[in-house]
């Protein structure tokens, strides 16, 4: 008997963890992230043509930050090390990414609600990190031209960028908007 209750209680506790954390996902016990892209609520288009100044602000009014360049990857890898968050072959159509059609990469739908593409999501439970909205970070692209960088890809671009590696930042200042950019924040576990 206290085996089986032992097992339900490790099985229960991580849910219960990110329940409590505002729809967050702890991410190997270092940072947190949210499981969706900002506003964080699945159902919801995500906030994008914002700078990167106003993503900084929309998650400190939440005590919250935004995710540095490494946390980012880190969540989107999921713990076995994707290079598309959800395996290592890119699946046209599983997340808001560029689709095949006919042999030719078309670009995605448009914008779509966080969570729609219910299988664009890795073992962390994460959701959206490839595809949809490029996502500001914390990090530089080029500090002296105080470039930051974004992460993700989005529907519009080249399928290229919806690898969990690929980032960009060129000329995209703190003062940069484009409804193709929006965000998602971190946490540290003792915040």
């Amino acid at each position: 008997m206290n085996r089986l209750l032992t097992l339900s209680i490790l099985l229960v506790l991580p849910s219960l963890i990110s329940a409590g954390e505002g729809n967050m996902a702890l991410i190997e016990g270092t940072f947190y992230i949210d499981v969706y892209e900002y506003p964080n609520q699945r159902g919801l288009l995500p906030k994008v043509d914002v700078t990167w100044r106003q993503a900084e602000s929309l998650c400190a009014a939440q005590d919250k930050r935004l995710c540095t360049e490494q946390e980012w990857q880190k969540a989107c890898t999921g713990p076995q090390h994707f290079k598309y968050s959800y395996g290592d072959q890119l699946e046209s159509g599983r997340c808001n990414t560029p689709i095949k059609v006919d042999g030719a990469w078309q670009r995605g739908p448009g914008l779509a609600p966080s969570g729609d593409y219910e299988r664009c999501t890795n073992d962390y439970g994460v959701h959206d990190m490839i595809g949809n909205a490029w996502e500001w970070t914390a990090s530089w692209y080029s500090q002296p031209d105080l470039w930051r960088v974004v992460r993700g890809g989005s529907y519009f671009q080249s399928v290229n960028f919806a690898r969990s590696d690929a980032r960009y930042g060129y000329h995209l200042g703190p003062e940069y908007r484009l409804d193709l950019v929006g965000f998602r924040c971190c946490r540290s576990p003792a915040q």
